[in-house]
């Protein structure tokens, strides 16, 4: 009798591990894009904010009479 070998159809886990660091690397990236943009959002509010509370501290100065407790 000639021995055979059967193979088994068992799913192969190994050849889906591409595709799952392939996500993550993506998500990754997204997510530090995502990141970069809110940091540039914020820093643009803050600068705006800062230009605001100025023009508020020359308007107090200039037609209140006096200096800005803040200031």
């Amino acid at each position: 009798m000639a021995s055979t070998s059967r193979k088994t159809l068992a799913p192969q886990t190994d050849s889906a591990l591409p595709l799952l660091s392939l996500g993550s690397t993506l998500a990754d990236g997204l997510f530090q894009i995502q990141r970069a943009q809110l940091n540039a959002l914020m820093s643009w509010q803050k600068s705006a904010a800062s230009i605001g509370q100025e023009l508020w501290d020359e308007w107090a100065c200039h037609f209140a009479g006096g200096v800005p407790i803040d200031g």
